[in-house]
């Protein structure tokens, strides 16, 4: 039986407004991505005070069990939400006192923060289509050798060049270094 307070309250939704829905950036996410995105909103709840616009929170673990992809694409996911505009870390995931990880915490541009008006960061996207980047440790192709170390790329150093001596001299310049490095001077009789 439903209370007065209950009787007329719709079930726990996700709205999506029409301006992010509309915005050429959401035309522009992956179908994962924008998965993702529903996931991420999906724990916002302004009624749950450590839960509010800012802190955020989806566990890549928890990411995976919701959306039912590999860590790996949800990684992708999450940085092609930033890249769009629809996200802002506002604290990098740690390692925890107790050695248990911290997610990241996010923003969702869409809405608020801080008593601030949504900064939708997505609608001044520019057209520029999301290219993954991120390749962490590559290890060798198969069956090839290590590439061997070499000395120091940087030239040692020297002092200020010496007049006469430069490229802008030309055959000039060799002349006028003298026969210690094999040039032939003209002897005046």
């Amino acid at each position: 039986m439903k209370n007065s307070k209950t009787k007329n309250r719709l079930p726990p939704f996700l709205p999506l407004f029409n301006d992010m829905l509309d915005a050429p950036a959401t035309k522009a996410l992956s179908h994962g991505a924008f998965r993702l995105y529903a996931a991420l909103k999906r724990e916002y709840n302004p009624n749950i005070s450590d839960r509010w616009n800012g802190r955020i929170y989806l566990s890549q673990r928890r990411a995976h069990e919701e959306i039912r992809s590999k860590r790996e694409q949800i990684a992708r996911w999450y940085r092609e939400l930033e890249f769009y505009g629809f996200i802002v870390m506002t604290a990098p995931g740690c390692l925890g006192l107790e050695g248990k990880g911290k997610a990241p915490r996010w923003r969702l541009t869409e809405l608020g923060f801080m008593h601030e008006p949504p900064t939708k960061d997505f609608l001044r996207w520019r057209g520029a289509k999301f290219r993954d980047q991120k390749i962490q440790n590559p290890g060798p192709e198969i069956g090839s050798a290590p590439v061997p170390k070499t000395g120091p790329l940087l030239a040692p150093k020297s002092g200020p060049p010496k007049a006469g001596s430069g490229p802008e001299n030309g055959a000039k310049g060799k002349a006028a270094r003298g026969p210690e490095n094999g040039a032939m001077t003209k002897s005046h009789h």
